[in-house]
């Protein structure tokens, strides 16, 4: 699949607040005929992608080719941790912790997966929004 070069420039505009090609050219600082030439030959101008990807926290995927990232409900990847930890508990991997020890662990891991997260929004957006 090959990005489409005017759909690329609308999200641009939308995420610059532009209404026309001539202020996503001046955003740039390029000559006002840029964008329109770029559409022409069915160019994307991956230089901007990528600025646009860092100034408004969104995927390229999003932006070349509209997928959207996978996102994850924070309530339940936490139920799922819990019931991970219980079952590791009913195997007796984790016998010895109690039912609260195991809540507390699974709110532990699940702030890490948080942090690992938040440490590479700037380098991996998987989805329009970073998660």
């Amino acid at each position: 699949m090959e990005p489409n070069a005017s759909e690329v420039f609308e999200k641009l505009k939308d995420l610059y607040g532009c209404s026309t090609l001539k202020e996503i050219c001046e955003t740039f600082g390029k000559n006002k005929a840029w964008a329109g030439q770029m559409i022409k030959n069915n160019s994307v101008p991956f230089p901007q992608c990528v600025q646009a990807c860092e100034d408004h926290n969104v995927s390229m995927d999003w932006l070349l080719f509209n997928k959207e990232g996978q996102s994850v409900d924070k309530a339940e990847l936490l139920s799922l941790i819990q019931e991970g930890l219980y079952e590791s508990k009913d195997l007796a991997i984790l016998e010895d912790l109690t039912l609260e020890q195991l809540k507390a662990t699974s709110a532990l891991v699940l702030k890490q997966i948080e942090n690992i997260i938040n440490l590479n929004k700037g380098t991996d957006v998987s989805s329009k929004r970073a998660v």
